[in-house]
């Protein structure tokens, strides 16, 4: 690379990350979910189908995040080229033993710098606008490895910058660095077990982390922050409490077809039958229209913050906070104290935070929402998703947006 061009550098770069991601990726996904997926079955941690419309998306994000760590891998190569970087090109100059250990060293900091910067990445006020995008994939595909929001993504690489200034590195060692690190990162979104049963039992291998043991993290949106190795989990007491169990129960499983519940078949099916022509009837009220109460969910922490109930107002919606449901540090009925006007300092509950919504083909636009925690208005969009069960809210900051996601109640 040192006589390309820096156009040339460029390209270069970007189709040596395009294919160590796709390649890798690619091949876990094909292997794993195509060709021997009835073997890997039983394995499967959430025993749950691949959604394609998700992992689009994590394919897309993905794209985004490939060319962000080509530009910083482009600047890198630069510095390296102008002298300003500890990567060098002859192996006598540190030895084969000192290859090795660069090796060890740029595995150790990246596990504590990713189990830091993770944790950072899930505090309340980055974790909606940042690391949301990467935790959509609750049940995540060998795609989801580079999935990250573009912030994310600067995050993820500044782990090169603090390499290449800190820790004497050949290039071929940090290849090796690069190549082992998106093989755990495709393992690691997985999905599928593939590791044996007693392997978090034994000593030797199991300071390293499993598929589970990411996967419970994107179920569950907490704990289990490690990349390689469960050390930094175990000594600040984030490790899950139910991660051995959940591991053992997924290697145990036999792959012999599933067992019925304990409940008999026949009554289960009749019940099913009873109801199906008003489920289906009532599905289809219900996807008609966001009319409804609806749940608001906290994008950092996953839990309920209120309930909006949502009205026709002549040939459009309005709504108005139903209820809330304060953290302990909050006050049982919070006032607007930043809204302008005629709400400032007047009760949330019960205030008007949605209105002049009109019906265009499947989503409702037009409209506008509050904010009571800024008092700020933005424009505003919903449509309805999961059969009328999930309403996706967009407001919109200039160029930019935001999407929560609402549950229906009842």
């Amino acid at each position: 690379m040192q006589n390309l061009s820096s156009f040339d550098l460029y390209q270069h770069i970007l189709l040596t990350d395009f294919l160590r991601y796709f390649i890798a990726a690619g091949t876990a996904y094909l292997v794993f979910w195509v060709i021997f997926k009835k073997q890997w079955a039983h394995r499967i941690i959430q025993q749950k189908p691949l959604q394609a419309k998700r992992m689009w998306s994590e394919f897309g994000y993905s794209m985004s995040t490939v060319v962000i760590f080509t530009i910083i891998g482009f600047g890198i190569v630069s510095l390296k080229r102008a002298g300003f970087t500890l990567i060098y090109n002859d192996l006598a100059e540190y030895g084969w033993a000192w290859f090795f250990v660069s090796i060890a060293l740029m595995l150790l900091l990246h596990d504590a710098y990713f189990y830091w910067t993770h944790r950072l990445l899930h505090h309340p006020k980055i974790f909606r606008y940042v690391h949301l995008v990467h935790h959509r994939s609750t049940n995540p595909s060998p795609w989801a490895a580079y999935s990250f929001h573009p912030i994310e993504a600067v995050v993820e690489a500044g782990i090169f910058a603090l390499i290449v200034f800190t820790i004497p590195a050949h290039g071929l060692a940090l290849l090796t660095f690069l190549l082992y690190m998106i093989a755990r990162n495709v393992l690691g979104h997985l999905g599928i077990e593939f590791l044996p049963k007693n392997f978090i039992k034994n000593r030797w291998v199991n300071w390293q982390t499993t598929t589970t043991h990411h996967d419970l993290h994107h179920k569950h949106f907490n704990g289990n922050y490690g990349l390689y190795f469960t050390w930094w989990d175990r000594w600040c007491g984030t490790e899950q409490a139910g991660y051995q169990q959940a591991f053992e129960e997924v290697t145990s499983r036999s792959k012999g077809p599933v067992k019925p519940t304990a409940q008999p078949v026949k009554p289960v099916l009749k019940t099913i039958a009873a109801l199906f022509p008003a489920l289906i009837f009532s599905q289809f009220l219900l996807a008609q229209t966001p009319v409804g109460t609806w749940k608001t969910i906290d994008d950092g922490d996953g839990k309920a913050r209120s309930t909006v109930q949502i009205e026709a107002a002549g040939q459009g919606l309005m709504g108005k906070v139903a209820s809330i449901f304060p953290r302990d540090c909050e006050p049982p009925d919070p006032v607007c104290d930043r809204c302008s006007g005629e709400r400032s300092g007047k009760p949330i509950k019960g205030m008007n935070i949605l209105w002049s919504f009109k019906k265009s083909g499947n989503e409702w636009v037009d409209g506008s929402i509050l904010d009571p925690a800024n008092g700020k208005t933005y424009r505003c969009k919903m449509w309805l998703e999961d059969g009328g069960n999930t309403l996706k809210v967009r407001g919109y900051w200039g160029i930019f947006w935001r999407t929560q996601t609402w549950k229906r109640v009842g």
